[in-house]
C-alpha cells in the first residue's frame, strides 16, 4: 500500500465508511480552513508553551501534551469537537451500538525535534473487548501544523483493525504515515495499530490535536466533567454540552437526582428534585447495547 487514502470534505460519508472498514483509517484533507486553525493555535499556544515534556517511552521524552481542549479553546469546542462530517461518521460507526456517542478524549500533542517514534498501540486496548469486533471508540488527529514524514506524522498499520488479539505488529508489517497539510484530519478506529512518528527534524515541532469519540455507555478516557466542569460547560452550545456527556444515555444511565444530568447546567439547580416519569429498561432499542462481547482486559501497548 502506497499510503493512507486521502479524501475531500465533500466525500460522501458512505465512501469514508468503506475506507474505514477496509483500512481502519482515512485522511480528510483540509477539513478546516487556515483562519480557524490559526485561532485554535493562538488559543492553545500559551498552554503548549507552559506544558512539560513527557517522561516515558509512550508519552515521549521530547513531546508536550495538553488536554481539556474544550475548556482551553472555544474554537476547538465549536468547530472541531462537533464537526458535522465527524458527527456523521460517528453516527454510522458508533451509532448502531449505543443510544448516543460521546466525546472520549481531547489532547494537543506537540512533538519536538529529535523525538523517537511512539510505541505502536491500539487506543481501545484499555477496554475489555475482543478483536475483531464492533468499534467502541474512534479517534481523530487534526493537523495543527503540517504533518510530514520527517517531523513525525502519525504511523498507522492499515488493516490492523481486523487482527485478532494474538497478533502483534512486527517488522514485516507495512507502516504508513499520515502525511497531511494543516487543517486536515486523520480518522482512525480504536482498534487500528498506530503511534506518533519520529521527528527527525532539527527545528520543527509537529503539533496535532486528538479528538476522540466513544459509545456513551462507556467511561470516558478523559474525565470530561473535571476537564469541562459545569461552570465552563454552561457557556457552550447545547450540542457540545451533550457531546461532552451532560445528558443521560437512555432513561437511567448518568442521571442526577432522577433527572437528565443536563439540568446541572440550568440557572437554578435544586439539591432535591422529583424523579422523571419512569421509563423501561428492557426495550427493543436496548437490545442494540447487547451486541458487544466482553472479555478480560488486555492492556496491549498501553504505558
Amino acid at each position: 500500500m502506497a499510503g493512507l487514502r486521502t479524501v475531500e470534505p465533500t466525500t460522501a460519508v458512505d465512501d469514508i465508511m468503506a475506507i474505514l472498514d477496509r483500512d481502519g483509517a482515512v485522511i480528510v484533507r483540509l477539513l478546516l480552513d487556515p483562519p480557524t486553525m490559526a485561532r485554535i493555535h493562538a488559543e492553545l499556544g500559551p498552554y503548549l508553551t507552559r506544558a512539560y515534556l513527557g517522561e516515558g517511552e509512550f508519552w515521549g521524552r521530547k513531546t508536550k501534551r495538553v488536554a481539556a481542549l474544550v475548556a482551553k479553546s472555544r474554537t476547538f469546542a465549536e468547530k472541531v469537537a462537533p464537526n458535522p462530517l465527524l458527527m456523521a461518521v460517528m453516527d454510522k460507526l458508533l451509532g448502531p451500538h449505543c443510544v448516543r456517542f460521546q466525546l472520549h478524549v481531547t489532547q494537543a500533542v506537540h512533538i519536538g525535534p529529535g523525538e523517537k517514534g511512539q510505541i505502536l498501540h491500539r487506543d481501545d486496548g484499555l477496554l475489555p473487548f475482543v478483536h475483531p469486533g464492533p468499534q467502541a471508540l474512534c479517534n481523530t488527529m487534526w493537523a495543527l501544523t503540517d504533518f510530514t514524514a520527517a517531523n513525525g506524522a502519525t504511523n498507522v498499520i492499515p488493516g490492523s483493525h481486523l487482527w485478532d488479539d494474538d497478533r502483534m505488529p512486527t517488522d514485516k508489517d507495512t507502516v504508513v504515515q499520515a502525511e497531511m497539510p494543516r487543517g486536515s484530519c486523520l480518522i482512525y478506529v480504536g482498534s487500528v495499530w498506530h503511534g506518533g512518528g519520529a521527528n527527525a527534524t532539527k527545528d520543527q515541532w509537529r503539533t496535532g490535536m486528538i479528538c476522540g469519540y466513544s459509545l456513551a455507555w462507556l467511561r470516558q478516557e478523559e474525565n470530561q466533567y473535571v476537564a469541562v466542569p459545569p461552570a465552563i460547560a454552561r457557556d457552550l452550545p447545547d450540542q457540545v454540552q451533550r457531546l461532552i456527556g451532560y445528558t443521560n444515555h437512555g432513561p437511567f444511565l448518568g442521571w442526577y437526582e432522577g433527572q437528565d444530568v443536563h439540568v446541572v447546567l440550568e440557572p437554578h439547580v435544586a439539591d432535591v428534585m422529583p424523579a422523571t416519569p419512569e421509563g423501561g429498561e428492557a426495550t427493543d432499542e436496548t437490545r442494540l447495547l447487547k451486541t458487544v462481547r466482553f472479555v478480560a482486559p488486555r492492556m496491549i501497548g498501553i504505558a
